[in-house]
C-alpha cells in the first residue's frame, strides 16, 4: 500500500513538473489546449492518497457561474478540482511554496490578500474577469477553515463579483451552491474524534496532516451540487450571499440525513478515486 502511495504521488509530481508548463504557456496564449489537465491531475492526487470522490447533482451550464461551498480542509481542492475545470479563489500564502505556485499555475488561481481589504475591489474585478471566460470560479465563502461539524457565516466580499459578471441575462450567471461531505475515513463512519484527519484547521501544519491522509486508510467525499440560483442585476451581493449559504445549509442536512439513514443518493457522475 506504501509503495502505491509512493508511486501515485511521483507520478502526481512528474505530471506537474511536465503538463503543468504547457498549460501554462496555452493559458497565456488564450489557448483552450490542456483545459481538462487540473481534473486529471486531482483525480490522480486524489487516487494515490486514497481520497474517494462521488459526485451528487449537476453542474450548471450556465457560461457564468460561482461556484461556493463550504471549507474543510484543503483536500477541498483536489476533490473538487477532480470533478470538472475550475478557478480558485485563494490566499496568497497558497502561492508561496514551491508546490503551492506550480498547482495554482496548473489549476488557476484568484489570489487574495485577507489582511489587505484596500484590493478587494481588484480581486473581485479579477475574478469576474475569469467567470466571463467561461471559467467557474470557486469561493470559500466561509474565508476559513473548520472541523466540517458545522458551517460557519457566509461572508459576502466576493459575491461582488458574480455580480460583476453579469450582463443583463439572468439565465447566463448564476451561483452554484456545492456541500463538501466527509463521510468514511477507512471505510467506518467519521465520528467527531475523526475530523482531525481530514479537516484542516487551527493551528495545523500542512506536512503532518498530509501524513494522517496518507496512513489514514482512505477517506470518501461526497459532493453534492444544489440547484443553482440567478444572479439578477438589482440583486445586491449580501442577500445573494445570504440565499446560497441558505442553499448549502440545505445541502448539508439532506446530506447528513441521508448519511445517516444509510440510504445513498444515486450519484449523478461517475465515482472518482
Amino acid at each position: 500500500m506504501a509503495l502505491r502511495i509512493g508511486v501515485g504521488l511521483v507520478a502526481a509530481a512528474l505530471f506537474l513538473a511536465f503538463v503543468g508548463p504547457v498549460r501554462r504557456l496555452a493559458q497565456l496564449r488564450g489557448w483552450g489546449f490542456g483545459r481538462n489537465a487540473p481534473v486529471w491531475f486531482h483525480r490522480l492526487l486524489c487516487r494515490s492518497l486514497r481520497i474517494s470522490v462521488r459526485r451528487f447533482g449537476t453542474p450548471s451550464a450556465a457560461p457564468k457561474r460561482l461556484i461556493v461551498a463550504n471549507h474543510v480542509s484543503w483536500l477541498d481542492i483536489p476533490v473538487l478540482g477532480a470533478i470538472e475545470p475550475m478557478t480558485f479563489l485563494a490566499k496568497k500564502e497558497v502561492g508561496r511554496p514551491f508546490l503551492g505556485r506550480q498547482v495554482a499555475l496548473l489549476q488557476g488561481v484568484v489570489f487574495v490578500d485577507r489582511q489587505r481589504k484596500r484590493i478587494l475591489p481588484q480581486v473581485n474585478a479579477d475574478m469576474a474577469q475569469a467567470i466571463r471566460t467561461g471559467a467557474p470560479v470557486v469561493l470559500f465563502a466561509e474565508a476559513t477553515t473548520g472541523d466540517g461539524n458545522r458551517l460557519l457565516r457566509f461572508r459576502s466580499s466576493h459575491f461582488e463579483a458574480i455580480r460583476q459578471a453579469y450582463v443583463g441575462d439572468v439565465a447566463e450567471s448564476v451561483v452554484q451552491p456545492v456541500f463538501l461531505h466527509y463521510r468514511r475515513i477507512a471505510g467506518m463512519p467519521v465520528a467527531r474524534i475523526d475530523r482531525p484527519t481530514f479537516a484542516w484547521y487551527g493551528e495545523m501544519t500542512f506536512l503532518p496532516h498530509l501524513w494522517r491522509v496518507i496512513f489514514s486508510g482512505g477517506i470518501a467525499c461526497d459532493v453534492h451540487y444544489g440547484d443553482p440560483l440567478s444572479v439578477a442585476a438589482h440583486q445586491d451581493r449580501k442577500s445573494l450571499a445570504g440565499a446560497t449559504e441558505a442553499a448549502v445549509r440545505r445541502l448539508a442536512v439532506e446530506a447528513r440525513e441521508a448519511d445517516r439513514a444509510r440510504v445513498p443518493a444515486i450519484p449523478a457522475g461517475p465515482e472518482t478515486g
